[in-house]
């Protein structure tokens, strides 16, 4: 395999991991519990890719900042305690990552996901060992997507950020390699991104989408 790249980052959720149904049956429970306005199902799904707590604040303008935190608190509790271990990698997916380590590359994870969260799940389904670095939000650290990707590119001694590539689903994850001017290949599986923003379409570092993990090979 020739490769294009040194480095490979990898979003979780919808990427390396597929935690919709997960991450949606604890939102719909935490709003049961706190007697909130339930959300409609396209409402719900908007919560995949952005930090939750944003979320929470966009469908419920009436909380104040603490009671939003307590939502938080609540959603994290349940995620962890009742639907975590339930997510699964997407279909092929280790087997992607294995070539990859297998053909030299540096492999890499940047997520919003806590760190509470991101090492629990890797450990459950022993992928931890394929990874370089593993990089999630810490709490009330106020990482930004950008802030986590670069911190994974330093763990990984990583200077030349042309080597550098970024696969995920979400704006948050195009918006990052935009930001670092780092290449980036968007995945349609899962919940997936359909299309680009007309700014996204002029990003000269935007390699192509895939819908599904092999075609991963095929693009670095």
């Amino acid at each position: 395999m020739k490769h294009k790249y040194d480095l490979i980052l990898f979003d979780l959720d919808g990427t390396v991991f597929d935690t919709a149904k997960t991450i949606l049956d604890s939102l719909a429970a935490t709003i049961k519990m706190a007697g909130l306005r339930e959300l409609t199902e396209d409402e719900i799904s908007t919560f995949i890719g952005p930090p939750v707590v944003k979320s929470f604040a966009r469908y419920y303008p009436e909380l104040t900042t603490d009671e939003i935190n307590g939502l938080l608190e609540l959603y994290r509790k349940y995620y962890i305690d009742n639907e975590l271990l339930k997510a699964k990698p997407f279909p092929g997916m280790e087997e992607v990552i294995i070539t990859l380590k297998e053909n030299g590359y540096k492999i890499a994870l940047a997520t919003y996901k806590l760190m509470r969260c991101v090492t629990p799940l890797f450990e459950h389904y022993d992928m931890a060992k394929y990874f370089d670095s593993l990089r999630g939000s810490i709490k009330e650290s106020g990482l930004t997507k950008t802030d986590i990707m670069k911190l994974a590119i330093e763990d990984c001694n990583i200077s030349d950020y042309s080597r550098v590539c970024m696969i995920g689903d979400t704006e948050h994850d195009i918006r990052g390699a935009i930001n670092l001017d780092i290449a980036f290949i968007a995945v349609t599986y899962g919940a997936g991104m359909k299309g680009l923003t007309d700014d996204e379409k002029k990003y000269e570092k935007f390699v192509g989408f895939v819908d599904s993990p092999k075609g991963i090979l095929d693009l670095v």
